[in-house]
């Protein structure tokens, strides 16, 4: 019914003759958006190209996902994915690594079991998700020894609900969005400094282990160990699918240890050179904190001004223990 009212009430408003009529029909044209060819250089162009011939060699498919499916009711049993869904996982997360010259990380063996074990006893008590699976009651035919390995396993992980594609969670991850404390850190742990990951996925809940207490990933110490800085969305182009609704960021780790203070985020949208009002200026500020960075800075962009082929200039200031930066990055589609 509501369709057909639109559409009737349109088509009123152009049987109205005379000038009234057609100000109307003008005023509510919007202007074009601009194209690529417009936005983007010749090189540019060439690298968004290579962007999407890599993703589409990415599988994203949930067929085949497991060598053994879950058990989420009695007998519990935690499943086993395949090597071909681990894959396309790991490639998803290494795509965006390398958008930034990261060094390529690995499924880990053992902790691709864990996270499964993650996964399933998130899924098959289906209360939604806690880390060390706090406040979610242990089903009576899930073993303790099997809960304790969910336990653990959550503890060190990115945890998500309602996606099953590889790649679908990896950009969930990598978006971040809906966090109430506008810290990104799931995108931290994935573009952090780290060498492996596991992964675990039963039913709609998953598990990706990105640290454990000692093990291969990198903690802190001589510069070199340190997190590359990361700047989200990156200067140059980027996915627009990857940033949409969701904070900006920069992550680092001062050589000085100092703490960062509030910054002075400035975004200009570059294509309307319009102002892009900013809000949400988190500092988060760690010794330990995710993806091993020292300082997270986050800011949310309106998110109505975040469009597609669209260049925007940012501007980040007095942030205390970090000199000033200003860069430009241009934002395209980039579908799976």
């Amino acid at each position: 019914m509501k369709k057909v009212s639109s559409i009737f009430l349109a088509l009123l408003a152009l049987s109205i003759s005379g000038a009234l009529g057609t100000q109307s029909a003008t005023a509510k044209t919007k202007a074009k958006e601009p194209t690529e060819k417009v936005t983007f250089t010749s090189k540019e162009r060439t690298t968004i190209k290579h962007y999407r011939q890599q993703v589409q060699g990415i599988s994203n498919s949930t067929k085949g996902m497991y060598v053994q499916k879950p058990s989420l009711k009695k007998p519990f049993r935690p499943g086993q994915l395949s090597q071909k869904y681990l894959n396309a996982a790991v490639k998803s997360v290494n795509f965006y690594r390398k958008m930034y010259g990261l060094n390529t990380i690995v499924a880990n063996k053992q902790w691709n079991e864990d996270a499964q074990y993650g996964a399933s006893t998130m899924a098959a008590a289906d209360s939604g998700l806690s880390h060390e699976l706090v406040g979610i009651k242990r089903p009576a035919y899930i073993s303790k020894s099997d809960w304790q390995r969910g336990i653990d396993a959550t503890g060190y992980s990115n945890l998500g609900e309602g996606l099953t594609k590889p790649y679908d969670n990896v950009l969930n991850y990598l978006t971040d969005s809906g966090q109430s404390d506008y810290v990104p850190g799931h995108r931290e742990w994935l573009l952090g400094n780290t060498i492996e990951i596991g992964i675990g996925q039963a039913g709609g809940y998953s598990d990706f282990k990105v640290f454990e207490g000692g093990a291969k990933c990198r903690a802190y110490g001589d510069a070199a160990s340190q997190a590359k800085e990361v700047a989200y969305p990156k200067a140059g182009v980027f996915p627009v699918n990857a940033v949409a609704g969701s904070v900006w960021s920069l992550s680092y780790s001062a050589d000085s240890g100092e703490q960062a203070q509030k910054p002075t985020v400035k975004i200009t949208d570059v294509t309307t050179d319009k102002k892009v009002k900013v809000s949400h200026v988190t500092v988060y500020n760690s010794t330990t904190g995710y993806g091993w960075y020292r300082t997270s800075i986050s800011y949310l962009p309106a998110p109505s001004k975040v469009k597609v082929n669209h260049a925007y200039t940012v501007q980040i200031s007095k942030l205390g223990n970090h000199a000033d930066m200003k860069y430009q990055t241009k934002l395209f589609e980039l579908t799976k």
